[in-house]
């Protein structure tokens, strides 16, 4: 602790303990004496509290406001995360002039038996982005010249999770058991 003549202001550093619970002491510069009693010393403030209270909101602001106010960018680099943006209402949701859909065709192929109708066509990422990969619902239905009433439809699912710009797939699925007959289809982007 420090101990300060009342005299002369001479400062002294003695330790608390040689103090005790109060003592006389002399001043070695002016000669005066008195009664030291203990001094309760001040802690000096801790600037650490306050720096970590300023970079935890600083941390929290960084990671927050992105998220919040920049979620194409963060989609853009980090494509998984459009997945929480769609369930969170964010999302710009994939529009679909994200891609195209060309050479689509149709064929038929018997299997243990079966006849099977398949469809194949390409989907391309027409962007300049990085895209998630949607389902494909693909609709076949009756174009109404025979008396046969045909509608169905199916979700099809690529193996692919992200197309880069211009990138473009292959797929084909097929369905059981359609009839002969003019059928048309409509394939449409499902992105939830």
């Amino acid at each position: 602790m420090i101990v300060v003549c009342p005299n002369c202001s001479s400062k002294y550093s003695v330790h608390s303990e040689a103090i005790g619970g109060g003592k006389l002491v002399r001043c070695a510069v002016c000669g005066l004496t008195w009664q030291q009693n203990p001094v309760k010393e001040k802690k000096p403030k801790d600037s650490r509290g306050l720096f970590m209270s300023i970079f935890y909101w600083f941390v929290v602001f960084i990671t927050i406001f992105p998220i919040l106010f920049a979620p194409k960018t963060i989609s853009k680099y980090w494509p998984a995360s459009a997945s929480f943006y769609r369930i969170i209402g964010m999302s710009d949701s994939q529009n679909q002039e994200a891609f195209s859909v060309k050479n689509v065709s149709s064929f038929f192929v018997k299997r243990n038996g079966n006849l099977y109708m398949g469809i194949k066509g390409e989907l391309s990422n027409i962007s300049n982005e990085v895209q998630m990969v949607p389902r494909l619902v693909i609709s076949l239905k009756d174009d109404n010249t025979s008396n046969l009433s045909f509608q169905t439809s199916w979700t099809h699912r690529l193996n692919y999770k992200k197309l880069l710009p211009n990138q473009k797939i292959i797929f084909e699925t097929d369905l059981k058991s359609v009839p002969y007959t003019n059928l048309i289809c409509d394939i449409k982007l499902n992105t939830l």
